[in-house]
C-alpha cells in the first residue's frame, strides 16, 4: 500500500438504528413528526422506477441506475428490481459503492456491475481493488476516466500490486456541460485512447456522457434534442477510438433524468450504425422534484419527495409566513421555477404559496409571483401558526443528503399521510 491510499471505513460512519426508528415512528401521522422532515412516497418511487426502466428496455436500451439521490439500501433495491431487474448501478461516492456490497445486494445477485462515476483518483485505487476482491467473480467494479494520467496510475498499481484483473473503464465524454469529461473531438480524448492501447492493465468498457444542460428543457422536443445530442457525443468519441484501432464491444451510456424521460416518451427512433450498445442512465428519476417538473416531462403524480414543515409565524401585513425549514432542509438549489419549493399541502395553499426566501433554518413563504388578481382570498387562503405544510423542493439529491433518515409513506396502500417505514441513507464519502 502507498502512503497516499485512503479507505472507506464504513464502521466509523455511525448510522441510526432502522429498527429503533421503525419502532418509534411507524404508524405516526405526518403532522406528528418533528420538522423539518423528509418524506418519500414509496408507491410513487417504485412506479417511477418501473416506468422508466420498463420503457428503456422496451426500446432496446440497457439501463443503469444511479443511487446517489437517496443513498439507501431500500431505494436501491426498488431501482434494480424494477421491470424484471437491472443489475448495473452507478455510485458517486465510495461509501455508496461499499454499502451496495456490504448490504448484500451483490451477494443476493441483484447487482453485478458497479460504476464509480467520479474520475478515479490515485488515492482510491487500493480501496477500489479491495472492493473488487470482496465481490470476486460475482460482479465488477468499473471506473470513470477522462485523463491519460488516470490510465497510467491504474497501470502502475496493477504492476506494483500484482493485480491480474484489468480495470474496466468508461471514458467520460463532455458534450457541453463542462463538468467532467473531454470533448469527443479533443486531443485529450485521443491521448486517453492511446494510453489505454499502451497499457495491458486497462480496457475500455464504453463511453459515457451526462448532459446536465438538459435541465433547461421545457418541452419533450427539447428534451429529445438533448438526448440525441448525447448519443452523437458518445458515438463521435467511439468513432475516434475505432479510428485509432481500439477494439471492443462497447457500451454507449447516455442520460440525465430529463433526457431519460425524453428517451422513453418520444416517438421511437432507430439508432442504427452505432459503435456500441446503447445504455440509458439516470438517478433522480426515482424521486423527481421541481427541476424535473419544470421540464414538462414529469407530472405531479411522479413527485415522490416532499419536505414537511411547520408554520411558526405569519405576517399578513407583508403577505408572508415563516416555516421551520431553511437552507439545511431544502438546499439552496434553484431552478426554472422561482424560489426553493412549492407547497403541495394544505390543499387551499396549492398554487398560491411558494418558499420564496431561505436562511439556514428559516423559510419565508410568499405568494406565488404569477398569481392572478383575485386568486388569493384574504382570510380563506392564509396560512396559520402551527399548521403543517408539505412542499416539493427544487432538487432532490442535495435535499436527501441533509437528513439523517427519511419517513416513508405509501399512497397506494391508503397511507399517504402515515409513516409505513423509515429509510436510513448512507453518509460519508
Amino acid at each position: 500500500m502507498s502512503s497516499i491510499d485512503t479507505f472507506t471505513h464504513t464502521s466509523l460512519y455511525a448510522l441510526p438504528s432502522k429498527s429503533a426508528l421503525q419502532a418509534e415512528f411507524v404508524g405516526k401521522k405526518i403532522d406528528q413528526l418533528r420538522t423539518p422532515a423528509l418524506v418519500v412516497d414509496r408507491s410513487r418511487f417504485k412506479r417511477n422506477c418501473e416506468e422508466v426502466t420498463a420503457k428503456a428496455k422496451k426500446r432496446g436500451m440497457l439501463f443503469r441506475a444511479h443511487v446517489k439521490t437517496h443513498k439507501t439500501t431500500e431505494g436501491t433495491r426498488l431501482q434494480v428490481q424494477a421491470a424484471g431487474g437491472v443489475k448495473a448501478t452507478i455510485c458517486s461516492t465510495m461509501i455508496e459503492l461499499w454499502k451496495i456490497i456490504e448490504d448484500g445486494l451483490v451477494e443476493e445477485g441483484l447487482v453485478d456491475d458497479i460504476l464509480y462515476s467520479m474520475p478515479v483518483g490515485e488515492d482510491k485505487i487500493a480501496d477500489l481493488n479491495l472492493a473488487q476482491d470482496k465481490i470476486g467473480s460475482k460482479g465488477v467494479i468499473r471506473l470513470m476516466v477522462d485523463h491519460p494520467e488516470q490510465i497510467r496510475v491504474l497501470t502502475r498499481f496493477n504492476e506494483k500490486e500484482g493485480r491480474k484483473q484489468k480495470w474496466s473503464v468508461f471514458v467520460k465524454v463532455d458534450g457541453g456541460g463542462r463538468r467532467a469529461g473531454v470533448p469527443p473531438t479533443s486531443q485529450q480524448l485521443k491521448d486517453i485512447i492511446q494510453a489505454v492501447l499502451s497499457s495491458e492493465q486497462v480496457e475500455i468498457f464504453g463511453f459515457y456522457s451526462h448532459f446536465g444542460q438538459s435541465y433547461a428543457s421545457d418541452t419533450l422536443k427539447k428534451g429529445s434534442s438533448y438526448f440525441e445530442g448525447e448519443i452523437d457525443c458518445v458515438q463521435s468519441a467511439a468513432k475516434v477510438a475505432r479510428d485509432l484501432e481500439c477494439k471492443g464491444d462497447w457500451i454507449l451510456s447516455v442520460g440525465a433524468t430529463p433526457t431519460a424521460h425524453a428517451a422513453v416518451q418520444e416517438v421511437e427512433k432507430a439508432h442504427n450504425g452505432l459503435e456500441g450498445k446503447l445504455e440509458l442512465h439516470a438517478g433522480c428519476y426515482c424521486m423527481c422534484d421541481l427541476q424535473q417538473h419544470a421540464t414538462s416531462l414529469v407530472p405531479d403524480s411522479h413527485l415522490a419527495l416532499t419536505v414537511v414543515s411547520k408554520i411558526v409565524s405569519v405576517y399578513p401585513h407583508r403577505k408572508e409566513a415563516m416555516c421551520d425549514c431553511g437552507a439545511l432542509g431544502v438546499s439552496k438549489d434553484t431552478g426554472r421555477y422561482p424560489g426553493y419549493g412549492r407547497l403541495v399541502s394544505p390543499e387551499r395553499a396549492v398554487g398560491k404559496w411558494d418558499l420564496g426566501r431561505i436562511s439556514q433554518e428559516h423559510g419565508t413563504l410568499v405568494h406565488r409571483p404569477d398569481l392572478p388578481e383575485g386568486e388569493f382570498v384574504e382570510g380563506q387562503d392564509e396560512l396559520k401558526v402551527g399548521e403543517t405544510v408539505r412542499l416539493v423542493p427544487q432538487h432532490a439529491c442535495l435535499v436527501c443528503a441533509g437528513y439523517p433518515w427519511m419517513y416513508v409513506v405509501d399512497e397506494e396502500q391508503g397511507k399517504g399521510e402515515e409513516v409505513v417505514d423509515v429509510w436510513v441513507p448512507w453518509k460519508g464519502w
